[in-house]
């Protein structure tokens, strides 16, 4: 047994887990500051109608996206977890084959669609621009995924980062030369293409491997990725689903707003997303082994789940509207009402990310896809009945009714497949005990929006810290992770910690 594969089943697995959740979700915070300096510009610059336009097309790119590095990188870390040595790394390669054979297919999809709904030439061109963008970084990400399967998380969060700095750079540069809509559609290329040059230096150029196409080898991963991808795809897609919707059935001034407050939930909802990532690898191993560890792990990663999804609804209420007045200017402080509205989705997104991840991990694919299915249809019947009556704030609402119905369905699978794994009541009450005073503090502050916020952000978290709230896995991994590899005697460590020491 390798020290990759000790690492997935040692005791310190969770731990490691959790640090490495935190290196990317840390990322991902670094990216959303990014993701704002970007917002601002182009919602400022592009204006309500233009920034409809340019969320809608990205939002279309996204779903090949949502194939390709999402979905398939989730099966193929899934089947990774449980190789070891020669047979990894040649999988590795077929993984890389495999998203070589998958690239045109989603750069071509999103322009046929474009096509068939009669979107103007700049979205048609934007379409294909920005789909291969993301499908060059979709190749980057594939080099990197032997290294999120041993649970180093460096690489990856580095990877994203920098993605999102070289679109805020790209998007800058246009802006300054006063560009029209379509180049902006070309950062995406730039980024991808940094990108996948930044593979050698963030994880060294062993990475660089030469992909492989090996009949059995594509059969395979095709057989277990492509319901993971269809399910992921169908999991993503309620929010861009809706904002589809609204570019036929809406005005241009509503899809608009819609449009700016996806734009800012963007970023947010990339955690979740994130945080299952990083878990599949170990929730894999458990659901193999001792179904008893998966149920623990997935009671301790919706603690914090719930957590976070209630530290950012805190928030999002009163700085919602000031936040997107200053990204966009005053023209889209509408789109605030549309936001506080949207994002309560990002509770039952993280949840139902992670449950996914379990049902992944136990290989119970398909039936995420009927019940995404399911859940799909009825974010669609939401949005035409309440898009009409209420323009951008019916969608945000339809995308909430409809991320509730995806959670509850795929926590029904969940729960028949291994038994109960909601956090328990116990643990709520301590959540909504941190949240009273920093909802009195929301209500009654004199402060502005913002500043109201951030002190109701302090005093939830402070309280939480004070009643036991926090789970003690996650107090440990913050306060000893960084501590470990310097406390440790290099001689006295096995793989495994050497490992748990990176994260």
């Amino acid at each position: 047994m390798s020290g990759d594969e000790d690492v997935l089943r040692s005791a310190a697995a969770g731990a490691h887990v959790i640090r490495g959740t935190l290196w990317r979700v840390g990322a991902n915070l670094g990216g959303i500051a990014v993701g704002i300096g970007t917002a601002a510009l182009l919602l400022r610059h592009l204006g309500v109608a233009g920034s409809g336009r340019y969320v809608t097309v990205l939002s279309l790119v996204a779903v090949p996206v949502a194939v390709a590095e999402t979905g398939l990188n989730a099966a193929a870390g899934s089947e990774l977890a449980l190789r070891s040595g020669a047979e990894r790394a040649a999988l590795l390669q077929n993984v890389l084959g495999q998203r070589l054979l998958v690239a045109p297919v989603g750069v071509a999809a999103p322009v046929l669609f474009a096509l068939a709904a009669g979107y103007p030439q700049s979205m048609v061109i934007g379409s294909a621009l920005a789909g291969a963008g993301v499908m060059i970084a979709a190749i980057a990400s594939a080099l990197l995924l032997g290294r999120l399967v041993e649970l180093r998380n460096v690489p990856f969060a580095l990877f994203e980062l920098s993605r999102q700095v070289v679109t805020l750079a790209g998007v800058a540069l246009l802006v300054a030369r006063g560009a029209a809509l379509t180049p902006f559609f070309a950062v995406q290329i730039l980024s991808g293409g940094l990108a996948l040059a930044l593979v050698p230096l963030l994880a060294g150029r062993a990475a660089l491997i030469a992909p492989r196409f090996e009949r059995s080898a594509q059969r395979q991963l095709l057989a277990k990725g492509l319901p993971v991808a269809a399910a992921l795809v169908l999991g993503q897609l309620y929010f861009r689903f809706v904002i589809l919707l609204m570019s036929l059935i809406a005005s241009a001034r509503q899809t608009g707003y819609f449009g700016g407050s996806l734009r800012a939930m963007e970023p947010l909802v990339m955690a979740p997303v994130l945080v299952a990532q990083v878990a599949i690898p170990l929730l894999s191993a458990a659901a193999r082994e001792d179904r008893e560890r998966l149920r623990y792990a997935l009671r301790g990663l919706g603690e914090g789940a719930v957590i976070a999804g209630a530290l950012v609804i805190l928030v999002a209420s009163r700085a919602a509207a000031p936040v997107i007045a200053l990204i966009g200017g005053a023209r889209f402080r509408p789109a605030g009402a549309v936001l506080s509205i949207q994002v309560v989705a990002l509770l039952f997104i993280a949840l139902y990310q992670l449950w996914t991840g379990a049902l992944i991990a136990l290989g119970r694919q398909r039936e995420l896809i009927a019940t995404n299915a399911v859940a799909l249809a009825g974010v669609g019947c939401f949005a035409a009945i309440l898009v009409p009556a209420l323009g951008a704030r019916g969608g945000a609402l339809a995308s909430v009714l409809g991320d509730a119905l995806l959670a509850s369905m795929i926590y029904w699978r969940v729960r028949r497949a291994t038994g109960p794994v909601m956090v328990g009541a116990p643990f709520l009450a301590r959540v909504l005990g941190a949240a009273a005073p920093a909802s009195a503090i929301l209500a009654f502050s004199p402060l502005g929006g913002i500043a109201s916020a951030l002190l109701a952000a302090l005093v939830f978290v402070a309280a939480g810290l004070g009643i036991g709230m926090f789970p003690p896995e996650l107090r440990a991994a913050i306060s000893a992770g960084a501590l470990r590899s310097r406390s440790t005697p290099a001689g006295d460590r096995t793989a495994s910690d050497t490992l748990t020491a990176r994260p």
